[in-house]
């Protein structure tokens, strides 16, 4: 019982302080929330010397909670459908080939320095959001530890450079930005696109939701072509 509520307090706590400070540095993408929070859990457990197994313990309850509220993003993409109907064309063309990029430019670099089969696979879904990630990755035979790594990374790195590349190439637009930061960063760069706006956020939540389904399918089709 102590393991279960060491793990849950510290990783609520954790992310509390990491969203006051994400506030009120008026939201600076490099204290993203899910950075800042994971720095500060790794150096508690490194410093108090608690192993990650026993802190998984309580953890693992609040990572079921990762797939309802994947489910629930749902709700701002209804809110703004009659929009989103209306840019379905080139919101599809820029998926497909976003999504094929990514796995193509990952996956063919690892393979070109001779990476092993699951780095591979890890590599070939990192772009998907973590549930449908995992999944992937274990009808595969996939490592899961080493495709979540991949996930979270891919997730972090672009909810922090995001913001500055949007700024460096003049991206106002909030459907463009937030479509580009959902299909990239999943679940973590939609949650940095609502402190963006409403729009954004929605259109995130959208890329999201389609690379998902499009890495899904497209991924499993590749594996058993190529290997």
């Amino acid at each position: 019982m102590f393991a279960i509520l060491t793990g849950l307090l510290l990783t609520i706590l954790a992310y509390c302080l990491a969203s006051w400070l994400f506030a009120r540095s008026g939201y600076f993408p490099l204290l993203n929330p899910v950075l800042v929070a994971t720095t500060l859990i790794i150096v508690i457990l490194q410093l108090l010397h608690i192993d990650y197994s026993r802190y998984l313990q309580g953890a693992h309850y609040l990572s079921l909670l990762l797939g309802p509220a994947t489910v629930a993003l749902a709700v701002p993409i209804t809110m703004h459908s009659r929009t989103i109907r209306k840019k379905l064309r080139p919101i599809l063309l820029a998926l497909v080939v976003s999504s094929l990029v990514a796995v193509v430019s990952s996956v063919g670099v690892a393979w070109l320095m001779g990476a092993d089969r699951n780095i591979l696979i890890g590599l070939s879904v990192k772009a998907a959001t973590m549930p449908i990630a995992l999944e992937l990755a274990r009808s595969l035979d996939g490592v899961i530890p080493l495709t979540a790594a991949f996930v979270f990374f891919t997730g972090i790195l672009g909810a922090t450079i995001g913001p500055f590349i949007f700024k460096w190439m003049n991206i106002q637009r909030d459907d463009v930005r937030g479509l580009a930061m959902g299909v990239t960063s999943h679940v973590i760069g939609t949650a940095a696109e609502f402190k963006h706006s409403q729009e954004a956020g929605s259109y995130a939540s959208l890329g999201m939701s389609l690379n998902g389904i499009f890495t899904a399918i497209v991924i499993p089709v590749l594996y058993f072509l190529f290997f």
